[in-house]
């Protein structure tokens, strides 16, 4: 029994001096303001996984927490992009507790918000500093508070920019992150330095821990893929539907601002995929922020394990008269592109050697107005036989992308022939 208790108390020792050294080593990062804590994910780059946008750029800080009291102070120059915002995650569970969006943020000058004004004619402000804090400091006096639960052990930073201009960066420097810890002072808070924790590795963690689970959920969109004909405009029933979806994003670190329909493919030789929606208005500056239906849509490329491949976003579109957008998905092929540019739709390229394909459609920042939110699309789930009654079109009308699958033989002829006369609905 005495050996026994020896070994229990040898093994609490050793923990203990183990976790003392642990805590030290991760808390070993620098107690000045610092800006090369931050973890680049470019969504151009194929080898990002969990379906980034293309125009979209994502940079992280993944922090161990030792320390619940500590907090951190993010200070910077507003960059230069259509989008930009700040969220916070819990890599326990991947799911977002929430954001900072651009235009929330006060600057620290008092000047104007360069995402609210015409900063060519008014004087704003360039600076900003936001303050990241457990909940049991959200009601602390500081400038632009984005609280975390008190009770997450690895905190995610993650910063975004869509549509962003000059560099990957909206043409600024990073942001400096300083950790501290404060106290209530009689006039006001006292914030003091600590060591910033050393980052942690968020693509290994997302590869080992939160895609194998991803890839399972969207195996779902596989199974909902129709196979039923829809009547084409010859008797020749050729043509099949391509239903979008909501699915349940939480979990795999999702944008707090966006919102997701996504349809699966599995590819077929010579095989053309064409998509129609009508498009909402969306933000192409400060003079209609926050007064267009959505701030940005795009429509996204990747394949099964989740890496993106191509896009095309808003303002590049070609909209039809009616303000539809009409999109041709197929293999780089001079004949398929030659008759989209007749049609005058737009093209893009299946430009991956995959042939188990994703789209993911996405409208952010969705004004509470707006006729059509995809909020309103239930998720599709397991166990579900008959995925129909909740496909996008049904709760968001024309809003949602359709689509239909068809031979290349078949759109060069048919379908360029008859193209108003194919029923998607």
């Amino acid at each position: 029994m005495k050996k026994l208790l020896y070994i229990l108390v040898g093994l609490g020792l050793f923990l203990a001096i183990a976790w003392f050294f642990t805590a030290r080593y991760l808390n070993s990062g620098s107690i000045e303001p610092d800006n090369t804590v931050w973890t680049s994910h470019i969504g151009r780059d194929t080898t990002v996984g969990i379906l980034p946008d293309q125009y979209a750029n994502y940079f992280s800080y993944t922090i161990p927490r030792t320390n619940n009291d500590m907090g951190f102070k993010i200070s910077g120059t507003f960059p230069n992009t259509r989008y930009f915002s700040f969220n916070v995650y819990s890599v326990g569970d991947n799911a977002t507790q929430g954001s900072l969006v651009d235009y929330q943020i006060q600057t620290d000058s008092g000047k104007p918000n360069p995402f609210l004004v015409n900063k060519d004619s008014v004087e704003t402000g360039e600076k900003f500093t936001v303050h990241i804090v457990p909940s049991k400091h959200k009601d602390k006096k500081l400038s632009n508070i984005l609280p975390f639960r008190d009770d997450v052990k690895v905190l995610l930073i993650v910063i975004r920019l869509y549509d962003y201009n000059i560099d990957d960066f909206g043409g600024v420097e990073f942001p400096t992150v300083q950790a501290f810890t404060m106290e209530d002072a009689v006039e006001n808070i006292s914030l003091n330095p600590v060591n910033l924790p050393i980052g942690l590795n968020l693509r290994s963690i997302v590869r080992k821990v939160s895609l194998p689970g991803m890839v399972e959920r969207l195996g779902l969109l596989y199974e909902a893929e129709n196979t039923v004909q829809l009547d084409g405009p010859t008797t020749n029933k050729r043509y099949y539907s391509l239903p979008f979806h909501a699915i349940d994003t939480k979990g795999y670190i999702e944008n707090n601002d966006n919102r997701y329909l996504l349809t699966a493919i599995t590819k077929q030789e010579e095989e053309v995929y064409i998509f129609k929606f009508k498009s909402p208005s969306y933000t192409t500056g400060p003079e209609n922020i926050n007064k267009t239906e959505v701030r940005y849509w795009s429509f996204n490329l990747g394949n099964a394990a989740t890496y993106n491949f191509n896009a095309l976003k808003d303002e590049d579109a070609i909209l039809d008269e009616q303000g539809y957008v009409n999109i041709v998905l197929a293999n780089e092929d001079g004949a398929i592109e030659k008759r989209a540019k007749e049609l005058g739709y737009n093209f893009l390229a299946w430009n991956m050697p995959w042939k188990k394909g994703l789209i993911l459609f996405r409208h952010m920042l969705a004004n509470p107005n707006f006729e059509a939110q995809i909020d309103a699309v239930p998720p599709i789930k397991k166990g579900m036989t008959d995925f129909t009654p909740l496909e996008g079109q049904k709760y968001m009308g024309d809003y949602a992308p359709q689509g239909i699958r068809m031979s290349k033989a078949d759109f060069l002829t048919e379908y360029s022939l008859h193209v108003e006369g194919i029923e998607v609905n």
